[in-house]
């Protein structure tokens, strides 16, 4: 046993591999098992590797043998760089895993999992939990607004007139939650998105939302839902009437957030063509998180999502607990 890996790539060359801007490069780089093995490694560790059992990193001893595998000198237990990730329990190679990453994060609108399948040369159940698993890595924090932020609300689900005859659902059209999911969305000018579903359009659903992530005397820009009349009491709330197809009004417009709303509904739509409302959570906040990166390179964003799988543990049976039985949302 040797308490340190000597094999780690160092921080200059995982700078250097962010500029990779292409599948090819990212096939050509990650040849080998061996290579993934030791990149995640450094990306999560840093050189120092840390038990994730009882997150003790002094004299961790790296094991001899084909697969990389290392041991708390405190637990006793041994570990792979795979335990406590979304990785964790996958019999996929990490090289399947980097691809499927990369795919999913370089594609403005998404991968589906008949695709990935085909892609990867696995079934396409194994693609729909590697990209749920993905998603799950998605997940934002909650974010403190201090600009100037566009509020609007969206609703996901396909029209009625669209849908066969005896699968349509009377007085649904519009703004009705029987078979539509509201979603809230807040914009920072130049900056970030963050995008929730939410049980209706009320204040009691909307406000403490916007209150947790908007800095009080910021300035608010929304349309003229009465929902968010009272926001005046603790912003700079300035409305524009889109009922009186008045959509820009000197700097006061939600174009921006209704630009995501577009993008979301055109992958959804597009690429996974059916969403159900348990998962919608998931696929919101693969869209935001790239739109939040959407200035780097797809190198840099592969790095991004690979440096939060960690302690994103997701098994199979967590993500199909009580699942519904409802056909989801055709949009």
């Amino acid at each position: 046993m040797q308490p340190k890996d000597k094999n780690v790539r160092p921080d200059s060359e995982i700078k250097q591999l962010r500029d990779f801007d292409s599948f090819f490069e990212l096939l050509d780089y990650f040849d080998t098992e061996e290579k993934c093995v030791s990149y995640l490694a450094t990306l999560r560790w840093n050189g120092k590797p840390e038990c994730p059992y009882c997150a003790h990193n002094e004299n961790i001893y790296l094991l001899k043998g084909k697969n990389k595998r290392w041991k708390c000198s405190a637990c006793r237990k041994q570990f792979s760089v795979r335990i406590g990730t979304i990785f964790e329990e996958s019999k996929l190679p990490l090289r399947k895993w980097f691809f499927a990453i990369y795919l999913a994060t370089a594609h403005k609108k998404g991968i589906s999992s008949h695709q990935l399948a085909r892609d990867l040369k696995i079934t396409q159940k194994a693609a729909w939990f590697v990209l749920h698993r993905i998603r799950h890595a998605f997940a934002p924090d909650l974010p403190q607004f201090t600009e100037p932020v566009e509020i609007d609300e969206s609703f996901i689900g396909g029209k009625e007139k669209n849908k066969h005859y005896d699968k349509r659902t009377e007085g649904t059209q519009g703004r009705s939650v029987k078979t539509k999911v509201p979603v809230l969305g807040m914009l920072e000018r130049g900056g970030k998105i963050y995008a929730t579903p939410i049980t209706d359009t009320s204040k009691q659903s909307i406000l403490p939302i916007i209150h947790s992530t908007v800095k009080e005397g910021n300035t608010i820009y929304t349309d003229e839902l009465v929902t968010y009349r009272s926001l005046k009491d603790k912003y700079q709330h300035h409305i524009v009437n889109h009922s009186a197809n008045e959509y820009v009004k000197g700097s006061v417009s939600t174009n921006s957030i209704e630009s995501f709303w577009a993008l979301l509904k055109r992958g959804l739509t597009g690429i996974y063509h059916n969403v159900s409302p348990e998962h919608l959570p998931k696929y919101i906040n693969e869209f935001t998180f790239r739109f939040n990166n959407r200035l780097l390179t797809d190198g840099s964003r592969f790095d991004v999502l690979l440096a939060n799988v960690n302690n994103k543990r997701l098994p199979y049976a967590v993500l199909i607990t009580n699942k519904k039985k409802d056909t989801g949302i055709q949009n």
